[in-house]
């Protein structure tokens, strides 16, 4: 497991940027890491739940998944080409994404600061 989602609650509490293009954002989105699955549940643009799975056919409107080795790259500081960004690894077939693309597509900013602050020099 590469990425530290238990501390997804805490990090995205308090930002003003998902705050601000989060506020009408609902979405039970699903995070695969490696072999571990996590559902995020968000409503108006704050992070209510970070659950551990596994899960049994959970009701997700979005899913994302990659190898651990593909999010350690991702978290990096200075992340490699072509693992800097969510769809960086989508067009290199590093990630999979699944689910309401319309609605991915509308709160993508606020999905790329959500997964920045996973990085340890976020801020």
């Amino acid at each position: 497991m590469a990425l530290p989602l238990e501390t997804l609650k805490d990090r995205a509490s308090g930002d003003a940027y998902l705050a601000r293009f989060g506020k009408d954002f609902d979405c039970a989105l699903l995070i695969g890491d490696g072999d571990t699955d996590w559902l995020v549940r968000i409503e108006h643009g704050s992070i209510e739940s970070v659950t551990k799975g596994p899960f049994i056919m959970p009701k997700t409107d979005l899913r994302l998944r990659a190898s651990s080795d593909t999010w350690t790259r991702f978290l990096a500081p200075v992340p490699p080409p072509g693992y800097h960004d969510l769809l960086a690894m989508r067009r290199f077939r590093r990630i999979q994404i699944e689910g309401d693309i319309r609605l991915m597509s509308a709160y993508l900013f606020y999905l790329k600061r959500l997964f920045a602050l996973l990085r340890p020099t976020s801020g």
